[in-house]
C-alpha cells in the first residue's frame, strides 16, 4: 500500500473514531486560569527541497502543556514536546530503483498557539520554536543536495490544526507544521532580489491529547 494511501486511511479513521463518539461540552473556565495537558502521536513529514518528496517518513512525538482562556472562546496555549520530523526515500522497484534512505532530525518544539472554539471543533494557529538536537542517516553514502548537510540550531515554523473532542477530557488533534526559516541550509538572494535556498520541514502530526482541568 502506498503512503499517500496510508495517510489517507490514517485520516479518515480518526475523523471517523473522533465524529462517532459523544461531543463533550465546552468546559468553562475563567481567564487566568490554567488547564494542562499531555499528547502524544505520529508524524508523516518530508523535507522540501530535498529532491525526494512525499510524505513518507513516520516518527513519533510527546509532549505536554498549559492553557488559558485569554477571551470568549479564545484560548493561549504554550507546549514543549520531543518531535521526529525528516524525509524517507522508498524504492521504486517500477523503475528497477531499490535504493532506500532515511534522514530523521530530532527536535524539542516550543509552540504557542492561537485556539479558537467553532461548533465543537477547537481550531489552532500559531507559531513553533524548534531547538534541532541531533540527526541520524541509515545511508551516510546517499548522497544528498548542498541544502541539507546540516541542520540548522533553531527552526521557526508556522502551526495550523484541530482539535476534536472525544469527551471531556481526551481529544484527538490534526496539526500541521511547515518551516518559515530554513530547518537545513540558508536562504540566498538570487539576481539581487530573489530568496531562494535551503530546506524546509513539511509535516503532518496525528495525535491523541489528555487533558486536565483545574479543579473546583
Amino acid at each position: 500500500m502506498c503512503t499517500s494511501n496510508r495517510l489517507s486511511n490514517l485520516a479518515i479513521f480518526v475523523s471517523l473514531f473522533s465524529m462517532s463518539t459523544t461531543f463533550a461540552q465546552k468546559p468553562n473556565l475563567n481567564k487566568g486560569e490554567f488547564s494542562g495537558l499531555i499528547r502524544a502521536g505520529i508524524v508523516a513529514s518530508q523535507i522540501h527541497n530535498d529532491d525526494v518528496g512525499g510524505y513518507n517518513k513516520f516518527g513519533g512525538t510527546l509532549g505536554g502543556g498549559v492553557f488559558t482562556p485569554i477571551g470568549e472562546d479564545l484560548n493561549l496555549q504554550m507546549e514543549i514536546n520531543y518531535a521526529m520530523r525528516g524525509s524517507r526515500k522508498r524504492p521504486d522497484t517500477k523503475n528497477f530503483d531499490y535504493v532506500t534512505f532515511r534522514l530523521e532530525p530530532h527536535y524539542v518544539d516550543v509552540p504557542i498557539l492561537l485556539k479558537k472554539f467553532i461548533w465543537k471543533f477547537e481550531f489552532e494557529a500559531g507559531l513553533n520554536n524548534g531547538f534541532f538536537l541531533f540527526s541520524r542517516i541509515t545511508d551516510p553514502n546517499f548522497v544528498l543536495p548542498t541544502s541539507v548537510k546540516d541542520f540548522n540550531r533553531y527552526e521557526l515554523a508556522a502551526n495550523l490544526g484541530v482539535n476534536v473532542p472525544i469527551n471531556e477530557f481526551w481529544h484527538t488533534n490534526v496539526r500541521l507544521h511547515y518551516s518559515i526559516t530554513p530547518a537545513s541550509g540558508r536562504l540566498q538572494f538570487v539576481n539581487g532580489f530573489s530568496l531562494l535556498g535551503g530546506a524546509y520541514n513539511n509535516a503532518v502530526t496525528f495525535s491523541i491529547n489528555r487533558v486536565f482541568y483545574p479543579k473546583d
